[in-house]
């Protein structure tokens, strides 16, 4: 199958061309960059007569993507703007989600094409005091970024409501090793090897290699529907129980109510849109951080052969990566470092 993919030269999106290149599939990228593109995706095998140069939000760009293809192939929309870390940024930072969803699956549906699956966030199913699930209601938003992600899912339901054969996939957080992207989840467990929180809530990931996997089954297969991938879930002392078991180190716990870390969040929100610094606290993290219970995963998680990895194998395996990549000392990791063979 020839599948075009958006966000290819980001986290999740690179890992999922790695998996279809590896199943067989024949794919195809649109890219803003095409100099780093050829970087990122000449090693999978994607060579740069199968770059698209251009933008998400760009209707010819996206046309010239998905020219050629039709009901046997697929689309996978992973290109997203993203941040939970930093409310200084406007709504134009986050206005291409929204168009880019138009552009990319509207496109897709239009042409007739056979599998569609769009990337989205738990985020925008999770609403504090409410169990998350594929079928909740699309959250209240409260940044610039949850608005467009909330604008971009009433786009994704409106072609689902029209019968296009989508599948919406709704990961929690998204860690792993190759990251390519610096997603804000994978360096906020870098933070936690100096300090996590003692609270209430907790935090949910999946391994962004199973995240992957599962994209491949649900295109393969011409899945649809809203899919959650839920994941691991850990309460905060459980998680920073974890980080010292596999690195080695003994981070600092912050012991705060959740009421105070959200405050915090809401006085840092102001100071970030007064300087246009960024903080690790914001009142949008800190609210998913204390509110968030452990969500399931979709019944079709499990039907497609997916089981997410260990989580001790997928934070030793990021960890490892960080310092392989100079992203972080030897010395922040020592177990890891010191129980894996050198070269």
């Amino acid at each position: 199958m020839r599948v075009a993919v958006t966000g290819a030269t980001g986290f999740i999106g690179w890992h999922a061309a790695r998996a279809l290149t590896a199943a067989g599939h024949e794919v195809r990228a649109l890219v803003r960059d095409a100099g780093k593109g050829q970087r990122l995706l000449a090693p999978l095998g994607i060579g740069s007569d199968r770059l698209v140069e251009g933008d998400m939000a760009d209707e010819a760009a996206v046309g010239r993507l998905l020219e050629g293809l039709g009901a046997d192939d697929g689309v996978l929309h992973a290109a997203a703007a993203v941040s939970v870390t930093d409310p200084s940024l406007g709504a134009a930072a986050f206005a291409a989600n929204r168009r880019g969803v138009e552009c990319v699956v509207g496109g897709a549906h239009e042409r007739g094409l056979g599998a569609i699956a769009a990337v989205s966030s738990s985020i925008v199913l999770f609403s504090p005091g409410r169990d998350t699930t594929a079928d909740s209601p699309v959250a209240p938003a409260r940044t610039h970024y949850g608005r467009s992600k909330a604008e971009s899912e009433a786009v994704l339901r409106a072609r689902m409501d029209a019968g296009a054969p989508i599948a919406v996939v709704y990961p929690t957080g998204v860690i792993g090793p190759d990251d390519p992207g610096r997603s804000e989840s994978v360096k906020a467990f870098r933070g936690f090897l100096r300090t996590t929180i003692r609270s209430s809530g907790g935090t949910q990931f999946v391994d962004v290699r199973d995240l992957a996997a599962l994209l491949v089954q649900v295109l393969s297969r011409h899945i649809s529907g809203r899919i959650l991938a839920a994941g691991h879930y850990f309460l905060w002392d459980e998680l920073t129980d974890l980080v010292e078991e596999v690195a080695g180190v003994r981070p600092s716990r912050l012991r705060a109510p959740g009421f105070a870390l959200r405050g915090a969040g809401r006085l840092f929100d102001g100071i970030a849109k007064l300087t246009g610094r960024r903080f690790p606290i914001s009142r949008e993290g800190m609210e998913i951080a204390t509110r968030m219970r452990p969500a399931p995963d979709s019944p079709v998680v499990g039907e497609l052969g997916i089981s997410w990895r260990d989580a001790h194998e997928t934070l030793t395996d990021m960890y490892g990566w960080m310092v392989a990549e100079g992203r972080l000392p030897a010395g922040a990791v020592p177990r890891i470092v010191r129980e894996r063979p050198s070269g």
